[in-house]
């Protein structure tokens, strides 16, 4: 499954918050938006949608930190969906210890043909998500010119919620309350940053399922990563609320995604582990 591209590896975490708490169905309606930037959103989510086609597949580094520390894994795409290979805990290589289990988890997920399906049908529901929620940046909010960035060929357009927008999923109701920037790449027509507030508390099915509480925040770059393919290179979450009214709910993490290499367009989910695990091998080997 396709990874580039889509904003999807945080966008999903957002599609997933509404899923959780429930949310109300309706049909979204188009805004009155300033033609020139509502034009240059149109474009982007356009071509961000497109790329959720493209058969291209990568292998890269994620390092990811939470409240209880850090991990970094190498990542490959495959056909039945990506495979990863841990490489650090809290900045620290693996001990010999910490390897064998590692090793003997992947094993066992080898030999698993129904929880590869799972994880494979878990993964493609993401993509659904996350094809909801870009599908509706256009309509979700007003934009408005705020000026060039320091990048070239980048401008700043500044956002806020459309009050005609009528979410048309759970996923796209967190939205409704957001505001922010957006930052384009006129050049590319591409999403290089969104980076938005929660302005309002969001509620979910009513108030009566789940709440997200007003100041949360997300942030999300994008970049080419290679050949005119654009991907994540970075990512941050940073929301609390209530599910059923009395669990409380936080969410706190930063993804950074690097060193991306084209790797091959078919592997299997096995051939996409043996790929990670002879890299590994390599660079160990070359540090001794």
């Amino acid at each position: 499954m396709p990874e580039s591209g889509l904003f999807r590896r945080t966008l999903v975490l957002l599609g997933a918050i509404a899923l959780a708490t429930g949310g109300v169905s309706g049909q979204s309606t188009e805004a009155s938006i300033s033609p020139s930037a509502h034009e240059l959103v149109r474009r982007a989510v356009a071509n961000e949608l497109k790329s959720a086609n493209s058969t291209v597949r990568y292998t890269y580094r994620l390092r990811k930190q939470t409240p209880t520390g850090s991990s970094v894994k190498q990542v490959a795409e495959t056909n039945d969906g990506q495979v990863s290979y841990l490489l650090m805990m809290n900045d620290q290589p693996l001990t010999e210890e910490q390897r064998r289990i590692e090793d003997d988890k992947n094993q066992k997920l080898l030999s698993n043909p129904d929880e590869q399906r799972r994880r494979l049908k878990e993964q493609k529901e993401d993509e659904r998500r996350a094809n909801s929620i870009v599908m509706a940046l256009p309509d979700a909010f007003i934009y408005e010119f705020e000026g060039p960035s320091e990048e070239p060929h980048v401008v700043n357009l500044r956002f806020r919620p459309n009050p005609s927008f009528d979410p048309p999923d759970r996923e796209t109701q967190v939205l409704k309350g957001m505001a922010g920037h957006m930052y384009i790449d006129t050049a590319a027509s591409r999403m290089r940053r969104l980076d938005g507030t929660l302005v309002d508390d969001v509620n979910f099915g009513w108030g009566i399922f789940g709440k997200l509480h007003k100041g949360g925040h997300f942030e999300i770059r994008e970049s080419d990563v290679g050949d005119g393919n654009w991907d994540v290179t970075y990512s941050n979450l940073d929301f609390t609320g209530k599910v059923l009214l009395f669990k409380k709910l936080r969410i706190k993490e930063t993804q950074e995604l690097s060193d991306f290499h084209r790797i091959p367009e078919n592997l299997s989910f096995a051939q996409g582990f043996e790929l990670l695990r002879k890299e590994n091998q390599q660079k160990v080997s070359a540090k001794r």
